[in-house]
């Protein structure tokens, strides 16, 4: 360990508290030499107001005004506190390069992010901040760094939550290698379709190459939205989220289909996107369809109903 990252300091005076329940803390962490992050990166943590164990740790990465919201979103909040999770914001950590952050876990995101926990487990006397598992939630670039993640510490990865996600190339969602202790966790892919950044192509392609071998994950469409608008899909989350927790095997064998129409609107990469015409649920596992796309596992009856009425919204 250098001496940078020894005297990495915890920021002891809580930032603005959205309610008595709930206490906030910050760290700072310092930066590798070799690792490719501009300068310092900043967590803030949110705590039940309870010294009872978490069993987990929420990330949720900052990128712009939406996901800010989300993680001071009073629903979020208590939804973390009665299943006794650790509620993390990952403030934007820029690369040396480029504004944008580098969402390869491997060239620096990654160690700070565990060292911030680590941090945390000491400051706030919640040592199983040291080794709870992690779920990680990221929008657009963030998103990619949801499915990196998932290979760089497997052990640690309880789910993902990739919303509209992708990055430009070559850190794009069709460049994510994952082993199969990676795949077996759980992902919510949600795609916009007026998305002309990231689109729909590559985030279901990401979505169908692990599924295929037996990941269980699940698609979802956000139809006519374009890049943004994380707020229309908090209730899908945080149901999706509910039976991960619950480890929910109730509707295991139910599976979505969506059927989709091309809209009149390119990604960044010149491929169409897609909005959802119809959806249904069904108990038998996905097959190839040239009229339907497989959207994955649907882990219980109240979601699979949550996710129909999602995907078949007309506009979000």
């Amino acid at each position: 360990m250098t001496l940078g990252s020894q005297l990495a300091s915890v920021l002891l005076a809580p930032v603005l508290c959205l309610s008595q329940d709930f206490l906030d803390r910050t760290t700072r962490v310092t930066p590798e030499p070799d690792e490719d992050i501009f300068q310092s990166c900043d967590y803030r943590l949110t705590l039940p107001d309870s010294r009872e164990p978490v069993r987990a740790a929420w990330v949720i990465f900052e990128r712009g005004p939406d996901t800010t919201a989300f993680y001071q979103n009073q629903q979020v909040r208590a939804f973390a506190a009665t299943r006794r999770l650790a509620l993390i914001l990952a403030m934007h950590c820029r690369s040396k390069q480029i504004e944008d952050m580098n969402v390869d876990p491997a060239k620096g995101i990654g160690r700070a992010l565990f060292a911030a926990l680590d941090q945390f487990a000491a400051s706030e006397s919640h040592p199983e901040l040291k080794s709870v598992p992690l779920i990680a939630m990221g929008w657009s670039g963030a998103g990619s760094l949801v499915g990196r993640l998932a290979g760089f510490r497997p052990g640690r990865y309880l789910a993902g939550i990739a919303y509209e996600p992708g990055q430009y190339d070559p850190l794009g969602m069709n460049t994510i290698q994952l082993g199969r202790e990676a795949i077996r966790k759980p992902q919510l892919i949600i795609a916009g379709g007026a998305d002309d950044h990231v689109g729909t192509e590559r985030p279901y392609r990401y979505f169908k190459k692990y599924f295929d071998q037996g990941a269980p994950w699940t698609f979802a469409i956000q139809n006519r939205t374009p890049h943004c608008c994380l707020r229309e899909a908090q209730s899908l989350i945080l149901d999706w989220l509910n039976d991960v927790l619950l480890a929910n095997r109730e509707g295991a064998r139910q599976f979505g289909y969506i059927t989709v129409e091309p809209a009149k609107i390119l990604d960044g990469w010149k491929n169409p996107v897609f909005n959802a015409t119809a959806a249904r649920v069904s108990y038998m596992r996905c097959q190839p369809n040239a009229r339907e796309l497989c959207a994955g596992w649907l882990l219980s009856r109240s979601f699979a109903e949550r996710w129909l009425l999602f995907v078949q919204e007309l506009h979000h």
